[in-house]
């Protein structure tokens, strides 16, 4: 990662686009392909209950930004899109605003971009003034990723506030963890952080491991215990040939682990406890995957027989998935034992 003080991790772009859109500012976000800077967006309008637009800028005309030409009275007039909410306007059903997503925003045409800067600066259409509850953002790929873009002109760049979207495998991993990602490869990431995301936009293959791609493998692989040929095909059109090849060999380390069964029937001494370090990363996944309330004490009894270090990546995992755990009297005890190595 470059010393940019803009680039930013996810948590720190969340917090960031909030600050901006409570007074009004457009952010714009640039990051590689696939690191997921839509569905941090996506995930602000749920939280705030806004209605989100997403606009695709590298599909519009200028028309989309100005409005449509009309004849009113015999004069040329314009009709403004109903997509932009004007200060007359009601709130949406339900919702406590709106937010207009221009994705794909240094994609479009030049006209297009003109077109937008009374949209930017004076959240107004031709010559009506935009409600007060609806605000922009946007977003797009780097230039330098060999994505489709166009260099945008200063006139656009300095009405947005800019970030950049970096890739942090920690950060992805408790994503993961909350939207059920395949522990397989959770587990590879904890194990390998950089397969997490591998782009060269000078590369030959068709495709590459990112959070966006991994997401897809996870579907890809979901119920298959074993990883046929086949399946080895398809992965290597998700991720790529490498990414593919290295979790279908982490999956077969899965093989060698005592099942979830073997340690539920006796956590604390009945399995045996992996010694090489991608065993064991493999193993925290697979016990904080499987922990319920139903379960917490016997799995607290199998996580314990970890090392120290896993114990703590154990839990974390378990915190993403069932927060309401933390109010487990066995995971306040091991939390209050062991409060100086999980803080």
């Amino acid at each position: 990662m470059s010393d940019y003080l803009f680039n930013v991790n996810a948590h720190q772009l969340r917090e960031c686009l909030i600050e901006d859109l409570k007074v009004g500012l457009v952010p714009m976000v640039g990051s590689s392909p696939g690191l997921g800077k839509s569905d941090v967006i996506r995930q602000i309008s749920d939280d705030f209950n806004m209605e989100l637009f997403d606009m695709r800028v590298s599909q519009s005309d200028p028309v989309d930004m100005n409005g449509y030409p009309a004849e009113k009275n015999g004069r040329m007039t314009f009709r403004t899109p109903e997509y932009f909410p004007l200060e007359t306007d009601p709130l949406p059903d339900g919702k406590d605003g709106w937010l207009i997503f221009f994705d794909e925003f240094n994609s479009g045409s030049k006209q297009t971009e003109a077109a937008a800067y009374k949209l930017l600066l004076d959240h107004a259409v031709y010559k009506y003034k935009l409600h007060p509850k609806c605000r922009f953002v946007a977003a797009g790929n780097l230039a330098t990723d060999r994505a489709i873009t166009n260099t945008q002109s200063t006139a656009t760049t300095s009405r947005l506030i800019h970030y950049r979207l970096q890739y942090d495998h920690l950060i992805w991993i408790q994503w993961a963890n909350a939207h059920d990602i395949d522990h397989r490869i959770i587990s590879l990431i904890k194990f390998d952080p950089d397969i997490g995301h591998k782009f060269d936009p000078d590369t030959d293959e068709l495709t590459f491991p990112c959070p966006r791609t991994w997401a897809f493998a996870s579907k890809v692989i979901n119920g298959r215990a074993a990883i046929d040929q086949i399946t080895k095909i398809r992965l290597a059109g998700t991720v790529g040939q490498g990414a593919a090849t290295t979790l279908a060999t982490f999956i077969e380390i899965y093989a060698d682990l005592p099942t979830i069964e073997q340690i539920m029937n006796n956590p604390g001494s009945g399995w045996t406890v992996p010694t090489e370090q991608s065993r064991q990363f493999a193993i925290t996944t697979m016990l904080s995957h499987n922990t319920d309330a139903t379960n917490i004490k016997k799995m607290i009894t199998a996580i314990k027989r970890l090392p120290i270090e896993f114990q703590v990546i154990t839990f974390k995992d378990i915190y993403n998935r069932k927060p309401e755990l933390k109010r487990d009297p066995a995971i306040i005890k091991w939390i209050a034992e062991n409060a100086d190595v999980m803080f």
